[in-house]
């Protein structure tokens, strides 16, 4: 397969994550409408990490080859978060551990080398995004020791770990089109308050979910015995 068709597949992943991550926020929770929507996203994502990472390993950009697995680490839990019987652990949980660890470690040691290197980046990108992903794989890291050693997670923590491991990705895939194919924007509208506005977005709707759950008795009950 040819680097430019994968740039295809890739660049059509990256728009079908985007436009059903939306709408999985926009719709009824407990629909089967939002889980399609879900489905359709985390293949979207997970075809979107793989392709990724074969375009940064061509073109030797660490950042992007790594966050690409980090994509599919993220959905790959969020997926298993809810659709595996709750307060249950087996093999998957234990490698997603290692994967968080082996993520995080890597883009620790890539932002080092970063702050070490002549002009203070590797592939375009400075020592800060390596450690602020780093930090973010070190928090799924802790989520995943955690739900470990419980042996297991229900409740609300069940539901809050599924959103933000889903939304995450998707904020990440809405910054890399965004903000960091701006280019590709038309010029009119090519303005950063406007590009900003969707990787914004999903932060919100991210906090506002987390928020709604953890707090929300009546949401909560709804939640709980839809995903049960």
């Amino acid at each position: 397969m040819s680097l430019l068709l994968l740039i295809i597949i890739h660049t059509l992943a990256g728009a079908v994550a985007i436009l059903s991550g939306f709408f999985a926020l926009s719709v009824n929770k407990k629909s089967n409408t939002h889980r399609n929507a879900g489905k359709v996203f985390v293949l979207a994502i997970i075809c979107l990490g793989l392709t990724g990472v074969y375009v940064a390993y061509s073109r030797s950009i660490v950042l992007s080859l790594i966050n690409g697995f980090f994509l599919c680490y993220f959905v790959a839990t969020a997926w298993t978060t809810v659709s595996k019987k709750s307060g249950t652990v087996g093999k998957f949980e234990w490698f997603a551990l290692f994967s968080a660890l082996a993520i995080a470690g890597s883009l620790i040691k890539f932002g080092v080398d970063a702050a070490n290197s002549p002009d203070g980046k590797i592939s375009g990108f400075g020592p800060s995004v390596f450690y602020f992903f780093a930090f973010i794989a070190s928090i799924a890291a802790i989520g995943d020791l955690k739900l470990l050693l419980n042996r297991g997670i229900t409740g609300t923590h069940r539901i809050i770990r599924h959103l933000w491991r889903m939304c995450f990705p998707l904020f990440m895939s809405t910054a890399a089109f965004f903000l960091g194919q701006a280019k590709l924007i038309p010029e009119p509208i090519r303005k950063i308050e406007l590009l900003a506005l969707p990787v914004a977005a999903v932060l919100i709707a991210m906090v506002y979910w987390i928020i709604r759950v953890h707090f929300s008795k009546r949401y909560q009950k709804t939640l709980l015995t839809t995903n049960a």
